[in-house]
């Protein structure tokens, strides 16, 4: 469709009273590719028109910059919306970022994101080298800007310096004293000292993308205090975007990998395992760079599945047989190969891996294909595949799907958990019933209050987890922390291993006392991994929360459902336990009451005899 018919589509559907169509077709025609820089404009402005469909859930974001942000921001809503995120983006005054932050610090809607934009000129002053303090009072300004953002609960995305020239002392001098070196040690002061949970924008690599001569506009920046080119504004909007895109929602879980001419040159079924291209060729050599790549990306915890036309015996033969492969069947958390659509394979895979299909990235060279998936399963992640393998890394980082704002020990082990739950999975089916399969899993959980080793996993997971999750509370670093000194507080996480090895951190709990009831503990947060899912592992946490209520001394304890669009799951996880509802619930949540000396429900899962107490 041309960007006219999209106009015209759009606006009509608005003027109908169906703003909501409206705005699924304009993310739909924006997840099919890139726009440049007056299409983006423009797309922008019908993102603005469609503003206010379910206002609850969307995210406000504020720009503030040391420059001209006008531009990037009106065209931000555009590309998060192309991000599957519904957001409105508003600027402040032009280098006003500390008295914009001190000025909303009491609103009653504060942003739920805050890009923090430099510009280098009060920075890189008129001598040829810039002194540390000069370094140390800039990181301490935006210091200062981050604990406004704090104190209003808002994500940050901190974007960094970067240097348009080389500076009066030339290259090799500017790198090593001059304006380079400047500009290189004050962003890495600011990633050393950048709150955890908070996102730095590499500007300087950002810019080399496209290279310093197309990114910047010495002339614009003169007229307009605008530094960046059209393209450098589209370039920096698209980066702000994927960061935002990263605090909100975390990194994709899995990339799914179709085979013939995607992990290996030609079609194996005609080819025989040992035919495909993998050899010392150029193709070659650009179909193992890609496997390469993918291992790398298992390594640190990106799941690797496969959807393939094919037959399944031949599809797996060249893991086994080519000794040219870089990925083993065993790098594979999940493979289908069939001649069935693959729509299915894909809500097959997310099914095998407890997962959302919003978890998942294709990487398939057939457009045919790719247009399929975008069309049944729009959640999922597309990218544009090149018809040469060597730009397969390139078009996969391009999205920057798989971006995180921090990785934890359990992101790194993440491939090998799954591996071990195939062989649970082996030993389900062999079982001759659900408690005998669990009982001989011999289940331990390892029970422990929340402390400073936990608390980057904790606020990794309430910031993603979505399924099983009863209210989706996005709390910060510094609200779980005011939480966890709060008298009366309950808060702990469960850890739970097997006979087939350690699924990690499973489980988080925050309980604070009731406002109108001071005898009933009111359940925050709560929130598990899918993959402990009716394993008793719900029924264990609940035994963990009412003895931990009793020692505090209430009565009783009060649950707390907030429905979303992903956690239907739960939706009757507390009457399943035996809560019992509350009366005058709100429009918008349920609650559900459980004397603390009740019954505890029973479960398979034990705890050593030195277990600490919450």
């Amino acid at each position: 469709m041309s960007i006219t018919n999209l106009v015209s589509q759009v606006r009509k559907l608005v003027e109908d009273g169906t703003p909501g169509l409206a705005r699924d077709a304009l993310r739909a025609a924006l997840s099919h590719g890139e726009l440049d820089p007056s299409q983006l404009e423009r797309m922008g402005r019908l993102a603005r028109l469609t503003e206010g469909i379910d206002s609850s859930n969307w995210h406000k974001t504020l720009v503030l910059g040391q420059c001209t942000t006008s531009w990037i921001t009106q065209g931000l809503p555009a590309l998060l919306l192309a991000e599957g995120i519904d957001a409105t983006a508003e600027e402040g005054q032009y280098d006003t970022v500390l008295q914009e932050l001190m000025s909303r610090s009491n609103s009653d809607a504060p942003p739920r994101v805050v890009v923090l934009l430099p510009w280098s000129t009060r920075l890189l002053s008129s001598t040829s080298q810039v002194s540390p303090g000069r370094l140390e009072d800039e990181v301490s300004f935006w210091r200062q800007c981050w604990e406004r953002c704090a104190a209003m609960g808002a994500s940050i995305v901190q974007v960094g310096y970067d240097w348009t020239k080389t500076g009066p002392l030339g290259l090799h001098l500017s790198a090593r004293e001059g304006d380079i070196a400047a500009i290189r040690e004050v962003n890495r002061m600011l990633r050393e000292h950048l709150p955890a949970g908070a996102y730095f924008l590499d500007l300087e690599g950002i810019s080399g993308h496209i290279g310093r001569d197309r990114f910047y506009d010495a002339r614009q920046y003169h007229w307009t205090k605008q530094p960046f080119s059209t393209d450098g504004c589209l370039e920096l909007a698209r980066g702000i975007a994927k960061a935002i895109r990263a605090l909100l929602h975390g990194p994709r879980k899995v990339l799914v990998l179709d085979l013939d001419n995607t992990v290996w040159g030609g079609v194996v079924g005609e080819t025989g395992p040992l035919g495909v291209e993998l050899g010392d060729t150029p193709a070659g050599e650009a179909y193992r760079a890609f496997q390469s790549y993918a291992k790398r990306l298992s390594e640190r915890g990106v799941l690797l599945a496969v959807a393939s036309k094919n037959n399944p015996d031949d599809a797996r033969e060249p893991f086994t047989v080519n000794p040219d492969m870089q990925l083993s069947l065993e790098d594979i958390a999940a493979f289908e190969a069939s001649w069935s659509p693959k729509e299915g394979s894909l809500r097959r895979i997310a099914k095998t891996l407890n997962l959302g299909t919003d978890s998942l990235v294709f990487f398939d060279d057939n457009p045919a294909e790719r247009e399929h998936i975008r069309q049944a399963l729009p959640e999922v992640a597309v990218p544009e595949v090149p018809d040469d393998p060597a730009g397969y890394i390139a078009a996969l980082e391009s999205g920057k799907w798989f971006e995180a704002v921090g990785l934890t020990e359990a992101d790194r082990v993440r491939s090998a958990q799954y591996q071990q739950e195939r062989k649970r999975r082996d030993l389900e089916s062999a079982a001759g019933s659900m408690e005998d399969y669990l009982d001989s899993l011999e289940m331990v959980a390892d029970v422990r209050p929340i402390d400073d080793a936990d608390m980057p996993r904790v606020v990794q997971l309430l910031g993603k987890t979505n399924q099983f999750n009863l209210t989706t509370r996005r709390h910060s670093e510094a609200t779980v922390r005011e939480m966890l000194s709060a008298e009366g507080s309950v808060a702990f996480t469960v850890r739970l291993s097997d006979r087939f090895g350690d699924h990690g951190l499973v489980a988080v709990v925050i309980g604070r006392r009731h406002d109108a009831t001071p005898d009933a503990l009111l359940i925050d947060t709560w929130l598990m991994s899918c993959r402990v899912i009716g394993r008793t592992t719900e029924e264990f946490t609940l035994q963990q929360i009412l003895a931990a209520a009793r020692r505090r001394g209430y009565t009783s304890i009060v649950g707390e459902y907030i429905p979303t669009r992903k956690n239907a799951l739960v939706a009757d996880l507390f009457p399943r336990l035996g809560f019992e509802p509350i009366d005058g619930d709100g429009p918008d949540s349920s609650r559900y009451s459980m004397p603390t000396d009740a019954t505890s429900p029973p479960s398979h899962i034990r705890t050593p005899t030195t277990a600490p107490t919450c």
